[in-house]
């Protein structure tokens, strides 16, 4: 496999900046605070088309070659060989909706950056790269006008884009000239992409591999992707959330030494992670969301993330050592239809504790306009319902912990997560007879994006603290009602003031980039305008 000539990093400007002369979606991370930089560089060579309709098992052949391309890459990395755990997930951008989405980056970030990935972000494909609206020679004619896949639009059918994702990972494996990783030294690369960048793997694997897969040791498909072929000597991991299950029914495989499928119950194709890392980076960069009107509350609250982590680690032993990583059992399915207990929940499957010990309906499925289907649904359980189910804090918290230690022990979530788990499990409101209003659950809300946009700030515990002491404030206040209920409200605006101060101060610090300050503050004053 040649490697393309790299040129960069491209010199930025900041992100947000009238002049789109920055990477598109730039991180609204403060990465330098856990020892990590972003770099962007562009990629040329000439690439080959091959015919990829082939029975499984059968290699493509090359139908014409010498076709120039330019591209980008993104990279996250850290900046020091001794945070490097020597493993690079290479993802293939996914393009459903008009334009590159690091859709496993903003999925696992908090995992890559304290375990020492490398994450590596490639634009393959005509739609991301060239596509209108909002591909990236659109966006910004100034920084990515020089971009072409379509070989001077001759080709412009992604026939290409096997080929340019193989030389990038060629280029971040044995770089020649300018190195995109720095003084990193790439010992293992893993091909990842999420759902239709899945499928575009899942035709690299079966067609293309013995020919140009050589860069990669191990890939994973997550949440899309058909049957592969048995005959190859590197990992394959598939993972998928329940609402792909109807359609995987037929692809699903036994595993074997070199192949694992694991399905995780009550997660959702596009969760509330997707809308947490790419709504305000779109918002920031000029780009209307894709919304539509979903027939039930859509993102169930199953972080399937933690699992996503768990894989990643795993690859790297059954690369590295060889050590196989654990069967787990399927959704329970008759015909292509998940089967449900009394509550509308998945049977079997990876249950996290979140699921497995409900609080809520937690469903892969939903309908409506635009993406819905892909959204899953999450409808909170009746305040009976819970007292029913637990009627003491104990009740609950008690099997949680259970459940997130059994996981820890099976292999399918790592003991960090599992602390998470455990640590709210032990905050909650849940068995303590207080209701969550609406009020409440937008507060619940600002938690989870707490978690996620003050984790390289240094004062993620201290924030996250104060949004659980005002959940609590507002139930108990529910829960006693007239003066008390008022004095509840009184803790809980001076509470989330001085949550928003501490936001902000930590933005003037250059501890917390605009963009995730701006959530946090409007999760804030949302939960504070719901109130009465």
């Amino acid at each position: 496999m040649p490697s393309p000539t790299v040129t960069g990093p491209v010199p930025s400007q900041a992100p947000g900046s009238a002049s789109r002369d920055y990477p598109w979606m730039a991180t609204m991370h403060n990465l330098a605070a856990v020892g990590y930089v972003e770099e962007e560089f562009f990629l040329d060579g000439t690439a080959n088309r091959y015919n990829t309709a082939v029975p499984l098992g059968t290699n493509a052949s090359v139908v014409s070659s010498g076709h120039p391309y330019r591209t980008r890459i993104i990279v996250r990395r850290p900046i020091s060989p001794w945070k490097f755990n020597g493993t690079v997930l290479a993802e293939w951008q996914n393009v459903t909706a008009g334009y590159d989405l690091d859709a496993m980056w903003g999925a696992s970030f908090e995992h890559i950056v304290r375990s020492g990935y490398v994450w590596v972000g490639i634009s393959a494909q005509r739609v991301g790269v060239q596509g209108t609206p909002n591909g990236l020679k659109n966006w910004s004619t100034t920084r990515y006008g020089s971009l072409d896949v379509t070989a001077g639009g001759t080709v412009v059918d992604d026939s290409l884009s096997y080929d340019i994702y193989a030389q990038a990972l060629q280029a971040l494996r044995q770089p020649t000239g300018v190195r995109p990783l720095g003084k990193l030294e790439a010992r293992r690369v893993f091909a990842i992409g999420a759902s239709q960048s899945a499928g575009r793997l899942h035709v690299f694997i079966n067609a293309l591999h013995p020919l140009i897969g050589d860069p990669v040791d191990a890939y994973l498909l997550y949440i899309g992707g058909g049957l592969v072929r048995s005959d190859l000597t590197v990992p394959i991991f598939k993972l998928i959330s329940e609402t792909d299950v109807p359609v995987q029914v037929a692809a699903r495989q036994p595993d074997t030494p070199l192949f694992r499928f694991w399905e995780v119950a009550g997660a959702s194709h596009s969760g509330r992670r997707t809308v947490l890392n790419t709504r305000p980076l779109l918002a920031r960069d000029g780009v209307a969301p894709t919304v539509g009107d979903c027939a039930r509350p859509p993102y169930p609250r199953v972080p399937i993330q933690y699992v996503t982590n768990a894989v990643y680690d795993h690859m790297v032993r059954w690369v590295r050592e060889g050590v196989q990583p654990p069967s787990a059992p399927p959704i329970t399915t008759v015909g292509t239809a998940v089967q449900r207990d009394a509550y509308g929940n998945a049977l079997g499957g990876i249950r996290l504790a979140e699921f497995a010990v409900p609080t809520a309906l937690n469903s892969g499925a939903n309908t409506g306009a635009a993406f819905c289907i892909l959204y899953g649904s999450y409808i909170p359980f009746e305040q009976s319902v819970l007292d029913q189910l637990y009627p003491t804090h104990g009740g609950y918290v008690v099997p949680v912990f259970n459940q997130a230690h059994d996981t820890v022990r099976e292999g399918y979530v790592l003991w960090q997560d599992a602390l998470r788990t455990k640590h709210l499990a032990a905050h909650s409101i849940v068995g303590s007879g207080a209701p969550c209003s609406a009020t409440c659950r937008a507060a619940q809300d600002l938690l989870e994006a707490s978690y996620f946009y003050l984790y390289t700030s240094g004062a993620d515990d201290e924030l996250t603290h104060k949004v659980i002491l005002a959940i609590k404030a507002l139930a108990r206040g529910e829960a006693a009602g007239g003066q008390a209920q008022a004095f509840a409200h009184k803790v809980v605006r001076h509470t989330l003031n001085d949550y928003v101060d501490d936001v902000q101060r930590l933005k003037a610090k250059g501890r917390l980039s605009q963009v995730s300050a701006n959530e946090l503050v409007n999760g804030a004053n949302a939960t504070l305008a719901a109130m009465p």
